[in-house]
């Protein structure tokens, strides 16, 4: 595969470099090699515009206007910038991968985790430690792009990747195209199964929920005899891509009702149901054990009862999963709003990297991310989180993200959250939601409907990705990981939307 990127970058520092092999190659945007020669005047354009080089400089914190309760306010947002003592640092080159080849550990040939001195990494098939920055939904239909410059996919896909790359992104998320980036165009990617959900759905339970699959009582069939038989035959379909390297992991699902109440929930099951039926030999047992006999399950009973059903949930998928791939990363089901708790990650033990969807906060809570972590032994994955631009604070558009007045604030929202998640020693990377998908009153995508990239979000975004490594070499030899996710505030909680 060959760099793609312009003449000037050997001369710039602070710039990530891709080391693709024997030497690292720098040519022209505007050059034959660089674009392949199928693509349209309006791509090779395109490619110059997205020029990773071009740093916008940060706004002031006083300029990220965020809707909050219907009124806009002004939350501080901190920027590569304002990293006091933190100067663009010389160039590190990377492994085609998107690893740091100027530290290497063993290679095994797959993506793996490891934690080095206190701080979890994410290790490429070639040894390079590697911190996953993707976004999600990167996919389009050939019917889309038929009658635009691109004409088809293959062509979209290598003008897309120019984009994602220069950009210093190195992951397609869940829910992307991965089979149409081939050759030049390819990235580490993710996969997405869809478990419970479609056993759910064989089975007849399943019902429209936010932004996920709902089950009746918001009760998943995990009890179902017939569960542990599904999952075998589902991860069949997993060997297809178990010896492909450029595969980091798979997610199981995306945003289970593993909800804090869910022992109440099951308990109110018909009690004909498989999930009464567990959930009730489960609490006569429970209550037999902790004594004394409780008419109600309490907030320790409820977490008692979650742990039980996540283990039972990944350990069953886990397995499947690792009986037909055994190579790569379990990635987890995406856990969600108030199903992120201590007892869902207690009880994740048989993923490789815990995966969240991590909405309504400002900040991240650096010391929860920790708590995360330490109950489940395994690093942390931010799966999806985004900002939307909202100009018009009485439009109502629909979404969990954060609702920001202009583009150039999601840049900087994208900036803040990235630098505290870089001070996590338990973070190992985070997925951007996503690709595409304004509508007519909000920006949500890193592109607009007509694939136009949204530049100056874009540059904001580039210009913390490039900076990455040297940002986590900074913020570890200041005062070690552990200290300072420990000593971290708690984050700023705001509520952007209902909170599943």
């Amino acid at each position: 595969m060959r760099s793609l990127r312009s003449n000037n970058v050997t001369k710039r520092q602070g710039c990530s470099h891709r080391d693709d092999g024997d030497r690292l190659e720098s040519v022209s945007p505007s050059s034959p090699q660089s674009v392949p020669a199928l693509l349209s005047t309006f791509c090779i354009v395109a490619v110059l515009v997205w020029c990773p080089f071009v740093v916008v400089p940060a706004a002031p914190a006083a300029e990220v206007q965020l809707l909050d309760h219907g009124k806009w306010r002004t939350p501080p947002a901190n920027t590569v910038d304002g990293v006091e003592g933190f100067s663009p640092s010389n160039v590190i080159r990377l492994s085609r991968y998107g690893g740091r080849t100027d530290r290497k550990v063993q290679a095994t040939g797959f993506f793996r985790p490891e934690k080095i001195d206190g701080r979890w990494w994410l290790v490429d098939p070639e040894g390079h430690l590697f911190f996953s920055a993707g976004v999600c939904s990167v996919h389009t239909s050939q019917k889309d792009v038929e009658d635009t410059a691109f004409k088809t996919k293959d062509n979209w896909a290598a003008a897309t990747s120019l984009l994602l790359r220069s950009h210093s992104f190195n992951t397609l998320g869940c829910w992307s195209d991965w089979q149409t980036f081939q050759g030049e165009s390819r990235m580490p990617y993710t996969r997405h199964w869809n478990f419970m959900s479609t056993f759910g759905k064989e089975l007849g339970v399943t019902e429209k929920a936010f932004g996920h699959t709902g089950y009746q009582n918001q009760c998943m069939p995990i009890f179902h005899p017939d569960f542990e038989s599904f999952c075998d035959r589902h991860a069949k379909q997993l060997a297809e891509t178990k010896d492909d390297p450029w595969l980091l992991g798979h997610f199981s699902d995306n945003e289970l009702p593993l909800r804090p109440n869910l022992l109440d929930l099951y308990l109110s099951l018909p009690k004909d149901s498989h999930g009464y039926k567990a959930a009730k030999a489960w609490w006569d047992t429970h209550r037999a054990d902790v004594g004394p006999q409780e008419q109600k399950p309490s907030e320790n009973d409820q977490d008692a009862f979650l742990e039980y059903v996540a283990t039972r949930y990944y350990t069953i998928v886990g397995a499947a999963i690792r009986r037909y791939d055994p190579n790569h990363l379990f990635l987890g089901s995406r856990v969600h709003g108030r199903c992120i708790r201590p007892a869902t990650f207690r009880g994740s033990a048989s993923v490789d990297v815990v995966s969240v969807n991590y909405y309504h906060r400002w900040d991240p809570e650096l010391r929860r991310i920790a708590e995360w972590a330490r109950a489940a032994g395994r690093p942390v994955l931010i799966s999806e989180w985004y900002a939307m631009a909202l100009p018009d604070a009485n439009k109502e558009v629909s979404g969990a993200g954060f609702r920001v007045r202009s583009v150039r604030d999601r840049g900087l929202f994208y900036q803040n959250f990235t630098l505290g998640l870089l001070k996590s020693p338990d973070c190992v990377g985070w997925h951007w939601f996503k690709y595409s998908g304004d509508d007519d009153h909000a920006a949500k995508g890193i592109v607009d409907r007509d694939y136009h990239p949204h530049n100056e979000m874009l540059a904001l975004m580039g210009a913390l990705n490039q900076q990455m490594y040297p940002l986590l070499d900074f913020f570890d030899g200041a005062h070690g990981p552990r200290a300072r996710a420990e000593q971290s505030p708690a984050g700023d909680v705001l509520k952007a939307a209902p909170e599943e």
